[in-house]
Protein backbone atom coordinates (compact mmCIF):
# COMPACT_ATOMS: atom_id res chain seq x y z
CA UNK A 1 0.00 0.00 0.00
CA UNK A 2 1.34 3.42 -0.96
CA UNK A 3 2.03 6.00 1.73
CA UNK A 4 -0.79 8.24 0.51
CA UNK A 5 -3.27 5.36 0.45
CA UNK A 6 -2.28 4.26 3.93
CA UNK A 7 -2.70 7.76 5.31
CA UNK A 8 -6.13 7.97 3.72
CA UNK A 9 -7.08 4.65 5.29
CA UNK A 10 -5.86 5.82 8.70
CA UNK A 11 -7.91 9.00 8.46
CA UNK A 12 -10.98 7.06 7.29
CA UNK A 13 -10.68 4.55 10.14
CA UNK A 14 -10.42 7.34 12.70
CA UNK A 15 -13.48 9.03 11.24
CA UNK A 16 -15.32 5.73 11.30
CA UNK A 17 -14.50 5.19 14.97
CA UNK A 18 -15.84 8.64 15.81
CA UNK A 19 -18.95 8.12 13.66
CA UNK A 20 -19.96 4.84 15.33
CA UNK A 21 -19.21 2.67 12.30
CA UNK A 22 -17.30 0.09 14.36
CA UNK A 23 -18.85 -2.54 16.62
CA UNK A 24 -17.75 -5.44 18.78
CA UNK A 25 -18.39 -9.10 18.10
CA UNK A 26 -17.62 -11.78 20.69
CA UNK A 27 -16.40 -15.35 20.35
CA UNK A 28 -16.63 -17.77 23.24
CA UNK A 29 -13.76 -19.64 24.88
CA UNK A 30 -14.68 -23.01 26.37
CA UNK A 31 -13.41 -25.49 28.93
CA UNK A 32 -12.41 -28.67 27.13
CA UNK A 33 -13.38 -30.99 29.97
CA UNK A 34 -16.93 -29.69 30.47
CA UNK A 35 -17.69 -27.69 27.35
CA UNK A 36 -18.66 -24.75 29.59
CA UNK A 37 -18.16 -21.16 28.51
CA UNK A 38 -15.34 -19.64 30.57
CA UNK A 39 -14.61 -16.34 28.81
CA UNK A 40 -14.79 -14.66 25.42
CA UNK A 41 -12.69 -12.62 23.03
CA UNK A 42 -13.75 -9.19 21.78
CA UNK A 43 -13.31 -8.83 18.01
CA UNK A 44 -13.74 -5.50 16.25
CA UNK A 45 -15.78 -5.21 13.06
CA UNK A 46 -16.21 -2.26 10.71
CA UNK A 47 -19.85 -1.75 9.70
CA UNK A 48 -18.86 0.19 6.62
CA UNK A 49 -21.69 2.26 5.09
CA UNK A 50 -20.63 1.30 1.55
CA UNK A 51 -18.99 -2.12 1.81
CA UNK A 52 -20.90 -3.74 4.66
CA UNK A 53 -19.27 -5.63 7.51
CA UNK A 54 -15.49 -5.68 7.16
CA UNK A 55 -13.17 -8.01 9.08
CA UNK A 56 -9.88 -6.68 10.55
CA UNK A 57 -7.87 -7.80 7.51
CA UNK A 58 -9.43 -4.90 5.63
CA UNK A 59 -8.06 -2.26 8.02
CA UNK A 60 -5.36 -3.95 10.11
CA UNK A 61 -2.55 -2.07 8.34
CA UNK A 62 -3.92 1.20 9.74
CA UNK A 63 -3.07 0.06 13.27
CA UNK A 64 0.61 0.61 12.48
CA UNK A 65 -0.23 4.29 12.87
CA UNK A 66 0.12 5.17 16.60
CA UNK A 67 -2.98 7.40 16.52
CA UNK A 68 -5.15 4.68 15.02
CA UNK A 69 -3.71 2.06 17.37
CA UNK A 70 -4.57 4.17 20.42
CA UNK A 71 -8.03 5.19 19.17
CA UNK A 72 -9.01 1.63 18.27
CA UNK A 73 -7.63 0.11 21.47
CA UNK A 74 -9.56 2.47 23.69
CA UNK A 75 -12.67 2.02 21.56
CA UNK A 76 -12.46 -1.74 22.11
CA UNK A 77 -11.84 -1.42 25.85
CA UNK A 78 -14.68 1.09 26.28
CA UNK A 79 -17.15 -0.91 24.19
CA UNK A 80 -16.32 -4.16 25.94
CA UNK A 81 -16.50 -2.58 29.41
CA UNK A 82 -19.83 -0.98 28.52
CA UNK A 83 -21.36 -4.29 27.47
CA UNK A 84 -20.00 -6.08 30.53
CA UNK A 85 -21.37 -3.32 32.75
CA UNK A 86 -24.81 -3.55 31.20
CA UNK A 87 -24.72 -7.34 31.44
CA UNK A 88 -23.84 -7.09 35.14
CA UNK A 89 -26.56 -4.52 35.89
CA UNK A 90 -29.11 -6.86 34.38
CA UNK A 91 -28.11 -9.43 36.98
CA UNK A 92 -26.51 -11.83 34.51
CA UNK A 93 -23.36 -13.77 35.38
CA UNK A 94 -20.32 -12.01 33.94
CA UNK A 95 -17.17 -13.61 32.60
CA UNK A 96 -13.77 -12.25 31.51
CA UNK A 97 -13.36 -10.76 28.06
CA UNK A 98 -10.04 -10.72 26.20
CA UNK A 99 -9.17 -7.59 24.23
CA UNK A 100 -6.30 -7.24 21.78
CA UNK A 101 -3.82 -4.47 22.56
CA UNK A 102 -0.81 -3.45 20.44
CA UNK A 103 2.38 -3.54 22.54
CA UNK A 104 3.04 0.13 21.77
CA UNK A 105 -0.27 1.10 23.39
CA UNK A 106 0.25 -1.22 26.37
CA UNK A 107 3.56 0.54 27.05
CA UNK A 108 2.16 4.06 26.68
CA UNK A 109 2.08 6.45 29.60
CA UNK A 110 -0.95 6.16 31.90
CA UNK A 111 -2.34 3.12 30.03
CA UNK A 112 -3.00 1.24 33.28
CA UNK A 113 -4.80 4.22 34.77
CA UNK A 114 -6.95 4.59 31.65
CA UNK A 115 -7.92 0.90 31.72
CA UNK A 116 -8.88 1.08 35.39
CA UNK A 117 -10.88 4.29 34.91
CA UNK A 118 -12.78 2.90 31.92
CA UNK A 119 -13.62 -0.33 33.71
CA UNK A 120 -14.74 1.27 36.95
CA UNK A 121 -16.74 4.01 35.20
CA UNK A 122 -18.78 1.21 33.63
CA UNK A 123 -19.27 -0.51 36.97
CA UNK A 124 -17.02 -3.51 36.41
CA UNK A 125 -13.85 -4.81 37.97
CA UNK A 126 -10.75 -4.31 35.80
CA UNK A 127 -10.10 -8.00 36.44
CA UNK A 128 -12.85 -8.82 33.95
CA UNK A 129 -10.51 -7.63 31.20
CA UNK A 130 -7.72 -9.76 29.80
CA UNK A 131 -5.13 -8.07 27.62
CA UNK A 132 -3.91 -10.00 24.61
CA UNK A 133 -0.67 -8.82 23.07
CA UNK A 134 -0.12 -10.02 19.53
CA UNK A 135 2.86 -12.30 19.12
CA UNK A 136 5.23 -9.81 17.56
CA UNK A 137 8.77 -8.71 18.30
CA UNK A 138 7.52 -5.84 20.47
CA UNK A 139 5.31 -8.13 22.54
CA UNK A 140 7.99 -10.66 23.37
CA UNK A 141 10.34 -7.85 24.40
CA UNK A 142 7.67 -6.19 26.54
CA UNK A 143 6.54 -9.40 28.19
CA UNK A 144 10.09 -10.49 28.93
CA UNK A 145 10.74 -7.25 30.81
CA UNK A 146 9.73 -7.92 34.37
CA UNK A 147 7.72 -5.15 35.91
CA UNK A 148 6.30 -3.51 32.79
CA UNK A 149 2.96 -5.27 33.31
CA UNK A 150 3.04 -4.89 37.10
CA UNK A 151 0.55 -2.02 37.16
CA UNK A 152 -2.00 -3.98 35.17
CA UNK A 153 -1.55 -7.01 37.41
CA UNK A 154 -2.07 -4.81 40.48
CA UNK A 155 -5.59 -3.96 39.26
CA UNK A 156 -6.37 -7.60 38.47
CA UNK A 157 -5.87 -7.63 34.71
CA UNK A 158 -4.43 -10.86 33.28
CA UNK A 159 -1.95 -10.89 30.41
CA UNK A 160 -2.02 -13.19 27.38
CA UNK A 161 0.14 -13.61 24.32
CA UNK A 162 -1.88 -14.19 21.17
CA UNK A 163 -1.07 -16.32 18.11
CA UNK A 164 1.79 -18.06 19.88
CA UNK A 165 3.94 -20.29 17.70
CA UNK A 166 3.87 -18.47 14.38
CA UNK A 167 5.92 -15.32 14.89
CA UNK A 168 8.84 -14.10 16.97
CA UNK A 169 8.38 -16.38 19.96
CA UNK A 170 10.95 -18.94 21.01
CA UNK A 171 11.25 -21.42 23.84
CA UNK A 172 13.88 -19.18 25.42
CA UNK A 173 11.51 -16.20 25.38
CA UNK A 174 8.67 -18.33 26.71
CA UNK A 175 10.61 -19.05 29.88
CA UNK A 176 11.15 -15.31 30.41
CA UNK A 177 7.77 -13.86 29.44
CA UNK A 178 5.59 -12.50 32.24
CA UNK A 179 2.24 -13.91 31.11
CA UNK A 180 -0.78 -15.77 32.45
CA UNK A 181 -2.25 -17.14 29.23
CA UNK A 182 -0.84 -18.52 25.99
CA UNK A 183 -3.13 -18.67 22.95
CA UNK A 184 -1.84 -21.18 20.42
CA UNK A 185 -2.15 -19.90 16.86
CA UNK A 186 -4.87 -21.50 14.77
CA UNK A 187 -2.33 -22.37 12.06
CA UNK A 188 -0.87 -25.03 14.36
CA UNK A 189 -4.11 -26.99 14.36
CA UNK A 190 -4.86 -27.04 10.63
CA UNK A 191 -3.49 -30.55 9.99
CA UNK A 192 -4.47 -32.05 13.34
CA UNK A 193 -5.32 -34.90 13.80
CA UNK A 194 -4.55 -36.32 10.34
CA UNK A 195 -0.85 -35.39 10.22
CA UNK A 196 1.35 -37.19 12.78
CA UNK A 197 4.02 -34.50 12.70
CA UNK A 198 1.47 -31.73 13.31
CA UNK A 199 0.07 -33.76 16.20
CA UNK A 200 3.54 -34.21 17.65
CA UNK A 201 4.24 -30.47 17.52
CA UNK A 202 0.98 -29.47 19.20
CA UNK A 203 1.28 -32.29 21.76
CA UNK A 204 4.76 -31.13 22.76
CA UNK A 205 3.63 -27.52 23.08
CA UNK A 206 0.58 -28.40 25.19
CA UNK A 207 2.60 -30.61 27.51
CA UNK A 208 5.25 -27.93 27.95
CA UNK A 209 2.76 -25.16 28.64
CA UNK A 210 0.94 -27.28 31.19
CA UNK A 211 4.25 -27.99 32.92
CA UNK A 212 4.81 -24.23 33.10
CA UNK A 213 1.35 -23.91 34.68
CA UNK A 214 0.14 -21.46 32.10
CA UNK A 215 -3.47 -21.27 31.00
CA UNK A 216 -3.67 -22.47 27.41
CA UNK A 217 -6.25 -21.49 24.80
CA UNK A 218 -6.17 -23.48 21.56
CA UNK A 219 -7.50 -21.33 18.74
CA UNK A 220 -8.89 -22.51 15.41
CA UNK A 221 -10.85 -25.57 16.55
CA UNK A 222 -13.15 -26.09 13.57
CA UNK A 223 -13.99 -29.80 13.44
CA UNK A 224 -15.24 -32.53 15.75
CA UNK A 225 -12.13 -34.59 15.05
CA UNK A 226 -9.91 -31.74 16.26
CA UNK A 227 -12.01 -31.34 19.40
CA UNK A 228 -11.89 -35.06 20.16
CA UNK A 229 -8.14 -35.14 19.70
CA UNK A 230 -7.69 -32.18 22.05
CA UNK A 231 -9.75 -33.97 24.71
CA UNK A 232 -6.47 -35.65 25.73
CA UNK A 233 -5.78 -32.36 27.52
CA UNK A 234 -9.04 -31.82 29.45
CA UNK A 235 -7.84 -28.68 31.21
CA UNK A 236 -7.05 -26.61 28.11
CA UNK A 237 -9.44 -23.97 26.83
CA UNK A 238 -10.63 -23.99 23.24
CA UNK A 239 -11.91 -21.44 20.76
CA UNK A 240 -13.08 -21.77 17.17
CA UNK A 241 -15.92 -22.17 14.69
CA UNK A 242 -16.71 -25.66 16.02
CA UNK A 243 -18.06 -24.02 19.17
CA UNK A 244 -19.41 -20.85 17.62
CA UNK A 245 -18.59 -18.04 15.26
CA UNK A 246 -18.11 -14.45 16.46
CA UNK A 247 -21.46 -12.84 17.12
CA UNK A 248 -22.69 -9.38 18.03
CA UNK A 249 -23.97 -9.15 21.61
CA UNK A 250 -22.82 -11.14 24.61
CA UNK A 251 -26.22 -12.80 24.92
CA UNK A 252 -25.70 -14.46 21.53
CA UNK A 253 -22.43 -16.18 22.46
CA UNK A 254 -23.09 -19.96 22.40
CA UNK A 255 -23.24 -21.40 25.89
CA UNK A 256 -23.92 -18.05 27.52
CA UNK A 257 -27.50 -18.92 28.48
CA UNK A 258 -27.69 -22.58 27.66
CA UNK A 259 -26.08 -25.91 28.53
CA UNK A 260 -22.35 -26.46 27.94
CA UNK A 261 -21.43 -26.30 24.28
CA UNK A 262 -20.99 -29.70 22.57
CA UNK A 263 -20.42 -31.29 25.96
CA UNK A 264 -21.63 -34.75 24.90
CA UNK A 265 -19.30 -34.90 21.92
CA UNK A 266 -16.32 -33.84 23.98
CA UNK A 267 -16.71 -36.22 26.91
CA UNK A 268 -17.23 -39.13 24.56
CA UNK A 269 -13.84 -38.56 22.93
Amino acid sequence: MKIEEKEQLCQRVRRGLSAGEFAMAFQGIYQMKTGALTSAEALIRWLHPEYGTLLPDAFISAIEDPRVAADMTYFVIKSTSRQLGQWQREGRPVFPIAVNVPPSVAMSEHFTQHVERIARSNGISPGLLQLELSEAEDATRVLASKGLMAGLRDIGVTIAIDDFGTGYSSLAMLSAMDIDVVKLAKELLVEVPTCPRACAVVSAMLNLLQTLRLTVVVEGVETQSQAKWLAQWPHVLTQGFYYGRPTFGLANVPGCKRAPVRHLELVSA
